[in-house]
């Protein structure tokens, strides 16, 4: 097909940003959500049927997120075109507006604008270009919204108890109306499930009602219940009588009332039927059968060339399923086995005469293999990676819903937004963060009362800062709070038998049994905290994940709480040590340096065993020690430097086989939480060796050392 020539210069790209691609993909998704709704949505309209209120609700749900999405990437004029995409919805979905209303067949046009857009990000004409047919459309938008509201019937007459009506939201007022006008029984359910299982009960019978009708609203409702039970209301509208409702819903605890009976069939078809226009008016327009928004390039995009053209994604991300992503991984994994095999075999064959020449074909058929295998590997830890800005968000809404709750005045503020993290770890640092978060406005944020006493300002502050150290990443959680006092922490860990009276702590060791199971600080137990859960859950979790987490605090001026992770758990480069019979992989990425040291360079203070290394003491810790192993004494020794966040330790090991890039797989049954043992892996010979667990042996070793 010969390319259409233009006189017009083709706009200039400037570079698009990571983030926008993240927006573009984001906007692409949801936009063809809202296609395939409003495509539906059209044929019912169309066909003359009911319009279903779920596909409204839907289609409102992704205008909102686009709003939502296009503000928090800073794009203002698309921020606001969604806005008015929101009124047409809400108005439709709460009665204001009728489906022949011609705003409504702006929709398509709206989202073909948005598609277009969204395809000039980077274009250094976007805004310019944008703000103007932005304006241009909303006005079109408000001019058709504009209009008489429709008079609403009173709900007085309905046979039910007034208060019930009163509790009924705007948009639950519409459904029922809407449900009258089209003749149907209105019927009012009371029911009684037990306090345990009520979640489970009333998701049943709603469903069951959704099958012949709709659930208007469900309502705790006032009953002679006991105290183990709850009595909910359900209003709903439907074809059939309150006697075949009962019989399909088979709880002869129920008792169901007609709160209004049908009107019989003519109200149905009437609603169902399409408007008729009065005499002397202009006929509706027809619904729009493709959008009628010009495609990204401008112009009428050439006939029927052009809309094919505007069928093709912006975006070039696929999204998977991490299942797969973890499938892959573990293929690159093996595949890295069988390299370290074939090394094997090369260096094997070199040794002999006879077979040199082959062993040095199959060696450098082994470097182009290594080569390929490194970008592979490279590509796909790459696709795990994704920034903590998902988890940020999360946790801007947990704490949206404590300031309600609690009505607090407190901001949360993000740095580090962009930080990338292995998507696995991710999800497993979701709950330690939010339990972090959580502590910090329960227990750290004083009332605005405590704070303006002390001169603070009324509002607290929360900032959760992240940043790449090296092969980890550092979370810090910091509050201006009343801080941590070691020695009611430690009063609280005594009544709780977790201390013993006599024991000598040190403050840091105080400060770290908020960590223990079962340990609160807080008199009374709320729906927030006091249980003496959560802190113990941080450590759990973030030791699974390899990592480790520190708290330090000032009484008074609030608490820090850091967490170091490593970047990925996947395919991760190992120093394979020796120590007596057995070889152990350390994962590379929290190994300083190495060093062969003399029997007579360790020195010993207060039990501890210490190395001068270039005049800061290093604490050295065996690893024979550490596991029980039965080793030759020997007059040098390997030390492997380990660092975790600020932490240093020395490990001291027998040998150093080199290094070996390894796939983590973790061990079943009864040895599987051995502390110290992050899991095992197989090395190119066949032979699997246990993979040492840094961040327990790590913080073991500093926690001796601070109790010495």
């Amino acid at each position: 097909m010969a390319a259409r020539k233009s006189s017009a210069k083709s706009p200039r790209k400037a570079k698009t940003t990571k983030a926008h691609r993240e927006f573009v993909a984001e906007a692409e998704e949801i936009l063809e959500r809202m296609r395939e709704d409003l495509g539906e949505l059209s044929d019912q309209r169309v066909a003359g049927a009911d319009v279903d209120p779920d596909l409204v609700n839907s289609i409102f749900r992704s205008a909102h997120s686009l709003k939502g999405l296009a503000g928090m990437f800073g794009f203002e004029g698309l921020s606001e075109m969604a806005h008015r995409l929101e009124d047409i919805l809400d108005s439709l979905r709460l009665g204001r507006m009728r489906m022949d209303n011609p705003a409504v067949d702006l929709l398509d046009e709206a989202v073909a604008l948005f598609t277009a857009l969204l395809g000039q990000i980077g274009d250094n004409s976007f805004e310019e270009e944008a703000e103007t047919r932005i304006r241009d459309l909303v006005a079109r938008i408000e001019g058709a919204v504009e209009g008489p509201t429709e008079p609403q019937d009173s709900l007085e007459a309905l046979d039910i108890d007034p208060m019930l009506l009163r509790a009924l939201t705007e948009y639950e007022e519409h459904r029922l109306r809407e449900n009258i006008s089209r003749g149907r029984h209105v019927l009012l359910v009371d029911t009684t499930f037990d306090i345990i299982a009520f979640e489970e009960g009333l998701s049943e019978i709603s469903s069951a009602i959704r099958e012949v009708g709709e659930v208007v609203s469900t309502l705790p409702s006032p009953g002679d219940a006991p105290e183990s039970q709850i009595c909910f209301s359900l209003l709903v509208a439907t074809e059939i009588s309150a006697d075949e409702l009962g019989a399909r819903l088979e709880r002869p605890d129920s008792e169901i009332k007609t709160v209004l009976a049908a009107t019989g069939g003519s109200s149905v078809e009437a609603a169902a039927r399409p408007v008729e226009p009065a005499k002397g008016s202009a006929a509706p327009p027809p619904p729009p059968e493709s959008p009628s928004a010009p495609p990204p390039g401008g112009g009428d995009g050439g006939g029927r060339g052009g809309d094919l053209e505007s069928l093709k994604s912006i975006s070039d991300t696929v999204r998977v399923d991490i299942r797969k992503l973890d499938e892959l991984m573990n293929l690159v994994g093996e595949l890295v086995i069988q390299r370290s095999a074939i090394a094997r075999i090369a260096s094997t064959l070199a040794a002999e005469p006879s077979t040199a020449r082959i062993a040095a074909e199959l060696s450098k058929t082994h470097k182009g293999l290594d080569r390929k295998l490194k970008e592979l590997q490279a590509s796909v830890l790459d696709v795990r990676m994704v920034p903590l800005r998902q988890i940020f968000e999360k946790l801007s809404r947990v704490v949206r819903r404590l300031q309600r709750d609690q009505s607090k005045e407190v901001t949360l503020e993000f740095a580090g937004e962009s930080t990338e993290l292995d998507k696995l770890i991710v999800e497993q640092l979701v709950d330690p963060l939010m339990h972090v978060v959580r502590n910090a406005f329960d227990h750290a944020i004083e009332p605005e009362a405590e704070r303006q006493a002390a001169g603070k300002t009324r509002e607290g502050n929360i900032r959760i800062e992240a940043s790449q150290r090296g092969n980890h990443v550092m979370i810090q959680v910091r509050d201006d709070g009343r801080g941590i006092d070691p020695a009611a922490v430690r009063a609280k860990a005594e009544a709780a038998g977790l201390v013993d009276r006599d024991q000598v702590l040190s403050e840091k060791e105080c400060l770290n049994l908020i960590f223990e199971a079962g340990l609160s600080t807080r008199e009374e137990v709320s729906g927030t905290s006091g249980r003496g859960v959560g802190m113990d859950v941080v450590r759990t979790n973030l030791s699974d994940l390899g990592g480790i987490v520190d708290v330090s605090s000032e009484p008074g001026r609030g608490t820090t709480i850091t967490m170091t992770l490593p970047i990925t758990l996947a395919i991760i480069q190992a120093l394979i040590v020796g120590v007596g019979r057995e070889r152990f992989a350390i994962p590379l990425n929290s190994v300083l340096e190495t060093l062969l040291i003399d029997a007579d360079e360790i020195q010993r203070s207060e039990g501890r065993e210490l190395l001068n290394l270039r005049g800061e003491p290093l604490q050295l810790h065996r690893l024979a020690d550490e596991f029980g192993l039965e080793v030759t004494p020997q007059d040098r020794h390997y030390t492997v430097v380990l660092g975790l966040g600020e932490l240093r330790l020395g490990l001291l090991v027998d040998r150093l086989h080199g290094q070996q890039d390894t796939v983590i797989k973790s061990i079943q049954g009864p040895a599987a939480q051995v502390r110290g043992i992050a899991g095992a892996t197989e090395l190119g010979d066949r032979g699997a060796v246990l993979v040492i667990d840094v961040s327990s042996i790590v913080e073991d070793s500093v926690r001796r050392r601070d109790a010495a």
